[in-house]
This record gives structure tokens, C-alpha cells and sequence, in this order.
């Protein structure tokens, strides 16, 4: 296997100025989440609480479900049909632990690293299924990928892991797509695990659908998100994992081993403002279609080719024509201007992608105007 770029070593080679990097929001926190949280601590609520996470952030993750999913979840069945994660990090771990040891999972590539790596340090593997210039499959191919696999002795497939909106690429699935996945999950009885960190950034004519409301799929389906990019609180390491009891029910006993808890006086401190305001994800979508649309226009005059993705968390856009391989493009744009984004050959085991970037809008309009301008000085 290539060796390939590290996000993070990346990221300490560039100025925050022009840090368009590592997958985070730095956007500021909502001053009322800030101040709850301030407060609770301040109150000494700071101890042990349950594996599957505060009753009432539970509830509140529940109604959100609800409201925007559309999957009506028991906060009270047994065992537990949602529980409260480490991040959407700890949640994958739980679920490799439970389910992935000496068994693989695909993955469509260009596809998160972390998926790949959670697995294998977990005792499982991933396997790639590579998507098309234009980020689509065949059902056909994709069958005949996954009987491949799981009928082999070592490593035998277990799960399919869907990642709508994508990271790196943005690509939203359209309902076509999703229900390609499924067949074959059911097929071959497959696990299917649906990772929607980003389903609050759809900006496009394809609508975010949870793979687990399509018919059959509730009782193979496990859901992984996160409040990390959403509410600008990576570091507070929340998230959050929904489906069948029985499904989540080994993902509480592994993170109860693994991290006792998730922390505690930062759950309160969300749930009290989580479905607060009626208004916050439209206007979260609304304010990141014009990071995208600003970004794209002045990308697209420099010679990058932006990808429709129908979402604008990240732009994945092949580098300007005279270019063609990203880790040198992204080295001079680092010494030249400043800036940095990260080479898609991060994102891929094949040579397809060696061309492209990933490029994280999440940061303050000025910091995304003053790279621009960093970049026309560049390539203008």
C-alpha cells in the first residue's frame, strides 16, 4: 500500500490563516451552549454518569432524530435503541469491536481514513470499492465486489459503511444509490453502517436519506453522527449511535469498557440547547452554501474543477490542469502562499484520485477570503 499524506503533520505545516486542512469547524461555539456548559461545571456536575449517555441528551437526540430523520426512537426500550458516543469516533469503535474483529467492511473510495484505521487497529479490515470519476457505481459491480468478499476464508465481509454527505468528497446519495446499498445488504445479510456526520450541510437537489428508513433496513442498520461539526465542538468529543436494540446494545458493553462514560456536564450543558431553537440547522445549511458558492466561483477562475457534490462541509476539486500531482501542488502552495488543502491520494489506495484535493470550508469567512486571495497571488 502507497504511503500517504498525513491530515494531521499537514496541518502543523500551515498557518492558521490559511489552514483549509484537517476536518473541523472553527467556527466559534454558541455563546448559550458555551454558558450552560460553564454553568453545569461550575455547579460540580462532573462525575460518572451511564455507557449509554445522560437521560436527558438522549431525549433531546431523540426528538432530533424525530424531527429530521423521520425514525421514531423508544428512549426507554431495553436494550438501548440510542446511546450517547465518544464522538462519532467512539461509536465506530465500538462498532468494530462488537462486530468487525477478523472481518472486513467496505468502504466507497475515495473514503474517511479513519474508517479504515479504526477497523485495523481493532482486529478487523477494510476493503475499497472504487467509485468513478464522477463519484457513482453500478449495483451490478458492487454485488459482485461484496460476494467476492464475503465468501472468502479470511476476513469475511461483514458490513457495508455509508458515508452521506462524504468525507472527503461531499457526495450526497441519492435515493437510487442508497437503495443499491440495501439490496445488496440484504442479499448477502449484511451490516450496514450509515455514518451522517454531515447530514446538516445538503445544499443540493438530492436530499439527505437515512439509509436505515428504506424498507428492511431499520433491523441491519447502525447510524453513526456527531456534534462535532455541527454545533463547532470537536474537542467536547459527543456523538452518537441509533438502530436496533439488539444492534447497539454490544456498542454500549464495548464503550463501557473503553470509556466508562461519555463526559458528563458537557452532555447536559447540549441537551439544553439542542432542539432549543427551531431555526439553528436551516440557518447552519444556509450560511455554508455561501461559504460554498463564494468559494467555488473564486476556485473555479483559478482552474480547479469543484465538484457538484450537493453539500458544502468540504469541496473536493481536481487541481488546475497544469498540475497533476496534489502532494507537490499542496507543497508549493504551502511555501508559496500559505495555504493548505489535503491531496486526495489521503483519501484512496488507487492513482485516480492523485489529482485532487479536499478542501475544508469550515472556518470564518475572512480566514476563506484571505486564502483566496492567498491563492490568486499564486495561480491568478
Amino acid at each position: 500500500m502507497k504511503v500517504k499524506p498525513d491530515i494531521r503533520a499537514i496541518t502543523r505545516l500551515v498557518p492558521p490563516s490559511g489552514n483549509l486542512v484537517q476536518g473541523q469547524s472553527e467556527l466559534p461555539i454558541d455563546p448559550q451552549l458555551a454558558a450552560e456548559a460553564a454553568a453545569i461545571i461550575a455547579a460540580s456536575q462532573n462525575h460518572y454518569g451511564g455507557s449509554e449517555g445522560f437521560a436527558g441528551l438522549r431525549e433531546a437526540v431523540a426528538a432530533k432524530i424525530g424531527k429530521y430523520n423521520h425514525i421514531a426512537i423508544n428512549v426507554d426500550a431495553r436494550p438501548f435503541e440510542l446511546m450517547i458516543t465518544n464522538g462519532g469516533t467512539g461509536a465506530l469503535i465500538g462498532i468494530a469491536q462488537s462486530y468487525l474483529r477478523g472481518k472486513s467492511a467496505l468502504v466507497f473510495e475515495p473514503y474517511y481514513p479513519y474508517h479504515r484505521r479504526i477497523l485495523e487497529e481493532f482486529g478487523g479490515k477494510t476493503e475499497a470499492f472504487e467509485l468513478d470519476e464522477a463519484l457513482s457505481f453500478e449495483k451490478d459491480a458492487l454485488l459482485a465486489r461484496c460476494k467476492q468478499l464475503k465468501d472468502r476464508t479470511e476476513f469475511p465481509l461483514r458490513a457495508i459503511i455509508v458515508c452521506s454527505p462524504a468525507n472527503p468528497s461531499g457526495k450526497v446519495m441519492t435515493q437510487t444509490e442508497l437503495e443499491a446499498v440495501a439490496d445488496v445488504a440484504r442479499e448477502l445479510d449484511l451490516l450496514v453502517i450509515s455514518d451522517e456526520v454531515y447530514e446538516h450541510y445538503v445544499t443540493g437537489e438530492n436530499p439527505h436519506i437515512p439509509i436505515a428508513t428504506l424498507p428492511g433496513m431499520w433491523d441491519r442498520t447502525i447510524t453513526v453522527n456527531s456534534f462535532s461539526k455541527s454545533w463547532n465542538i470537536s474537542g467536547w468529543r459527543l456523538g452518537y449511535a441509533f438502530g436496533k436494540g439488539e444492534l447497539i446494545a454490544p456498542i454500549n458493553n464495548a464503550a463501557n469498557v473503553i470509556y466508562v462514560c461519555p463526559v458528563t456536564p458537557l452532555q447536559q450543558a447540549l441537551s439544553r440547547v439542542l432542539m432549543a431553537d427551531d431555526t439553528y440547522y436551516d440557518r447552519l445549511t444556509e450560511k455554508f452554501d455561501s461559504k460554498r458558492i463564494a468559494t467555488s466561483e473564486i476556485l473555479t477562475s483559478l482552474g480547479f474543477d469543484v465538484y457538484n457534490s450537493g453539500s458544502a462541509f468540504y469541496l473536493w476539486a481536481r487541481i488546475p490542469e497544469r498540475f497533476d500531482d496534489a502532494i507537490a501542488f499542496n507543497e508549493m502552495l504551502m511555501r508559496d502562499a500559505g495555504v493548505g488543502m489535503t491531496p486526495g491520494s489521503a483519501f484512496a489506495d488507487s492513482d485516480t484520485w492523485d489529482a485532487y484535493v479536499r478542501i475544508c470550508i469550515a472556518r470564518e469567512d475572512s480566514v476563506l477570503e484571505g486564502a483566496m486571495d492567498k491563492l490568486k497571488t499564486v495561480l491568478g
